[in-house]
Order: C-alpha cells, then structure tokens, then sequence
C-alpha cells in the first residue's frame, strides 16, 4: 500500500475501518498491521479479532476451542484465531505432513500404557501412565524444546485400571483414576496444583470404593462403568448419583461389554459399549441414603448394535456436511459414530471400513419440562437406528492401540496394523508362499466432508498416512488434539512421539 492510499484509508473513521478490516481473512490483517503505526494499533483493537473470529473461523466450522469468545483473552483470541485458520487451510489442502516432530524420551525402556493432553494449562502438558512394577501417573511440561517430568503420582504397590481426565480445565478434579491396591479396587480424584515456587503436585480430593473404571469426567460430573451393563452418574462434589442399566440378553451367561464412552448428549445419557449403544434419559441425581433401599436404575430409552468392535468414537459433529445446513446455535445437534469393526481373524490385512453413523435429531422432540408438550410425541431427542452417512477404507490386522479418535470439526485419527498376509491365520496356504513384509505401523488421519474437506458429501473419503512407526514396537496409545493440531504417542517401548499437524 502506498504512502498516499495510506494516508487516504487511514483518514477514515474508526468505525468505518473496522467494518472494512473485517472482510479481510486473518492473515490479511496482520500484513494490513504491519504497513504503518496507525493501521498497527487499530488492527490491535479486539474488536477487529473478535469479526475475524467469528466470521472467517467459527462461523466456517474451523478448528476453535470450545470457549465463549468474550472469555478468551484478547492475546489468546489472536493466536487462536490465526491458528485455526491456518490449521484449516492445511486440511483443505490435503495435510501434507506433519509440520514438527518431538519426543519425550525420559520412559524409554518403560512400557507406556496411556498418554493424553492435559486440558487447559496453555496446551503445555501432557500425562502419560507407565507401568514397571506397578503403576506410574506421569505429567511432562512441553513448553521448552526439551520436554520435562515435572510431577509423578505413584502409590506405592498400586495398578492403575481405569483413568480420564476432566473435560473442563475449569473445574477442581483434573483426573479420576481408578486402582487396585493391597487387594481393594477404588477410585480417586486429584487435583493438579502448580505453585511459581513448588512447581506442579497432585492433591487429593476424593476417594470411594468401587470396582467401576471412570468413562468420562465434565466438571463435577463423573460416569463410571462397569464391564457388563451398569454406568453410573455422579456429582464428585455433593455425593448425588444415579444408576443406568440395560438389561442383559442371558443372566445365566456372564458376557462381557465393556464400556468405550460416556456421552452427555441433549436431555440424555448415551453410553457406548463394545457391542451395543444405548440411549438413556438424563437422571435425577440423588444422594445416597445408607438406611434406604438402592434407587432403581434408569433404562435406556432406545440400543442399537454394530456387532463386536474394536474402536467406537461418539462427538457432536454440527458441521459435517450431511448435518448442513447446520446451526451451531441450535438446542441441540445430530451425534456422529465412528465405528471400527472387530476382525474374526486379527491377522489378516485385507481391507475393510470405518463407517461413520449419525443419530439425527428428533424434531418431535420436546423436553420433559416444556409447557406445550405433546406427550403422544416420541421421548427420544435423537431418532435410532443409527444412519450410515459415510465410511472410509482401513486396512484389517493385528494391533496393540485399536481405538480411534473422531474430532467435533469432522477430522478423524487411527493406527493402521502393519502389513500381513492378506489371508491371515485362517487361510490354508503352505508358511513359504506367504510373503514377508516389514512395513511398520502407521498413524492415519482424514477429514469427513465439511469444512476441513469441503466437496460433496457423497464424495469418497480417503486416509491418508501421516507418520510411520520408526521402531520395530507397538504403539500403545495416542491422544488427539483436534484445536491444537496435535497427535501424541505412546510406544511398548517407552518413547512418546508428538506430532502437529
């Protein structure tokens, strides 16, 4: 921009800048910041980053975090901004790599079980859980270029057997863990304290005995499940809880169905299992009464079964393209299910789906409390069975990490099995016709139409391999950082490899 446009643009009033600037995406503004001293302080203005949020991010469905624009900082909604724009364009054009790989090499040797991103805490840390002779909670700072441990929890002689970390960065109770020690099962809530002096340490909040494993943890909201039928619903904080069952196919016949996740959906509870889903009303907690019978545990409202799998991930979803056109204000949103299939045969390479279902909403729905409720209407605020919208190709194997992660903006995260023989260890072919392969596990990822993948919504989608495993081990675990842009890994080795995107 010349001198001369300068000056004449800059004669304008303030308002009338603003309203121009925001036509500009957010790249634009910062080369628009940097023409000259005026320009660079109106473009400063928070007003100028809020339009830029909200009309060239959130309102184009782009990776943002799910915090109300007016409690973010004005420093934080710049960086936000930028980078989900970014982020965005990156998807849009195919993710062509990792853009920096890191390491924390501080497990080697030590068998890492779990590794997660640590809500809140400025995207600075992350918690792994490994396991010599018994169990080691572990938290690593990643501010620094070198990754450091910078607290560790780890009673004496204690398995840990179940864990989740809160949602809500907010609340009190940063994880729920659940541990076997000295023969008895119990779940403990921790708080992670950091002090400029005495740095980071784990306090304890709570402690109940229970032999159920934490599923999903939002504020002061805690569900715990166990392996066969039964979830619970608690306030960590007053004691209030209820029971949701579903009821078993043969009671005779111990079957288990262990519990994958715990939704807080729109007036419900969805509860996802390894062979079924159910749909159940949100309870009426109550407090727990020692000289009174056990409340009666909830029903479901509705179940469906995509038969055994092996990965299942439940997200709002508002702007994938078979929910648009979408209203992000809505009451309430369509669920998406991202289903991966158990293999008969785990061995075997051949190619099979990841099939990706949506829960539509109800519109007949009303709530229990509504004053014009039509009680002929369904009670169901999402309509069942689940719909086929979309699936994309994986191949079928042996692997150590089967679950798969699917983000709310429509991105999806999995490990693919190393090559093996196509026909497995079913097929009856003699050991020196089967090929050999030394191909390594690799990391997949891909957009389902929307705005990370704009095109058609019928339109096949395709993974595409991001990062293959450098060792000759397992990859145990992995967290998905959808906003941040970020995939961490745990190895059988130890290592723990970070990548963004």
């Amino acid at each position: 921009m010349s001198e001369n446009l300068t000056a004449r643009f800059t004669a304008l009033t303030e308002d009338v800048l603003i309203y121009i600037i925001s036509f500009l995406q957010p790249p634009e503004i910062v080369r628009l910041s940097k023409t000259c001293k005026t320009l660079h302080a109106l473009t400063s203005l928070r007003i100028v980053w809020t339009n830029a949020c909200v009309y060239h991010v959130i309102a184009k469905g782009y990776p943002f975090p799910n915090t109300p624009v007016d409690d973010i900082l004005t420093p934080d909604l710049v960086y936000a901004t930028l980078h989900g724009y970014a982020l965005a364009k990156r998807w849009i054009s195919g993710i062509p790599g990792a853009r920096n790989i890191r390491y924390i090499s501080g497990t080697s040797g030590t068998f890492v079980s779990e590794v997660r991103f640590v809500p809140g805490h400025d995207d600075k840390l992350l918690l792994t859980i490994s396991k010599t002779v018994w169990s080691a909670l572990s938290i690593w700072y990643m501010g620094a270029a070198d990754s450091q441990k910078v607290c560790e929890w780890s009673p004496r002689g204690a398995i840990f057997t179940g864990f989740v970390l809160n949602s809500d960065p907010r609340s009190a109770a940063t994880i729920a863990i659940a541990l076997h020690l000295n023969e008895e099962q119990f779940i403990k809530i921790l708080c992670l304290k950091h002090d400029d002096i005495l740095g980071y340490s784990f306090e304890e909040l709570y402690s109940a005995d229970t032999d159920m494993k934490p599923i999903t943890l939002m504020g002061d909201f805690l569900a715990l499940s166990n392996d066969i039928s039964q979830t619970a619903v608690w306030n960590w904080q007053n004691g209030q809880y209820a029971i949701l069952e579903h009821p078993i196919e043969d009671p005779s016949v111990t079957q288990l169905n262990g519990c994958i996740q715990v939704l807080f959906a729109h007036q419900s509870i969805l509860v996802a299992r390894a062979r079924s889903i159910h749909l159940f009303p949100f309870p009426d907690l109550k407090p727990s009464d020692p000289d009174q019978e056990p409340a009666t545990p909830y029903a479901p409202l509705a179940q469906h079964s995509f038969g055994w799998v092996d990965g299942e991930s439940v997200t709002i979803c508002p702007f994938l393209s078979d929910h648009m056109p979408a209203n992000p204000k809505a009451l309430w949103q369509p669920l998406s299910i991202l289903v991966r299939g158990e293999s008969d045969d785990p061995w075997a390479s051949d190619i099979h789906f990841l099939e990706l279902y949506t829960l539509e909403r109800n519109h007949a729905y009303f709530t229990p409390d509504s004053p014009d409720q039509d009680h002929s209407s369904s009670t169901l605020p999402y309509i069942f069975p689940p719909r086929l919208s979309n699936q994309v190709a994986c191949v079928r194997g042996s692997l150590r990490c089967k679950q798969i992660i699917l983000g709310r903006f429509g991105s999806a995260v999995w490990i693919q099995p190393r090559d093996r023989f196509a026909g497995g260890l079913l097929a009856d072919i003699p050991s020196h016709l089967v090929p050999s392969s030394h191909k390594q596990e690799s990391l997949v990822v891909t957009a389902f139409p929307g705005p990370l993948n704009p095109g058609i919504a019928e339109s096949v989608v395709i993974g595409k391999k991001m990062f293959e495993n450098e060792f000759n081990t397992s990859w145990t675990s992995f967290d998905y950082d959808e906003v941040g842009g970020r995939i961490a890994l745990g190895s059988s080795f130890g290592r723990v490899t970070i990548l963004e995107l």
